[in-house]
């Protein structure tokens, strides 16, 4: 499965199927209550955009199962937390 990721130098986004999840800790709550996945997921491969190995807390993905409403910027907070909700969900195994 590819999962999205964005270039922290370049700020361009490419999807990915070659990475590691690491430090999983499992289904964690926020300082609001919000279940996330405490994990870091880690490419196996240089970007495609910068050529550096990039490491990102599960938090920072997006939803692989979304699609381009996620980039309307007057809907992008809610949408993010769905994101977070759903690669949740996805992991865990529940809903």
């Amino acid at each position: 499965m590819n999962f999205i990721f964005t270039c922290p130098k370049h700020h361009t986004v490419f999807e990915c199927a070659d990475f590691d999840i690491q430090e999983n800790s499992g289904v964690v709550l926020d300082l609001h209550g919000n279940k996330i996945l405490d994990a870091r997921v880690t490419l196996k491969q240089p970007c495609p955009h910068c050529g550096e190995r990039h490491v990102y807390h599960a938090s920072e993905l997006s939803c692989p199962f979304d699609g381009p409403e996620s980039k309307n910027p007057a809907t992008e907070g809610a949408v993010a937390d769905a994101h977070k909700v759903r690669l949740t969900q996805t992991v865990s195994g529940s809903g």
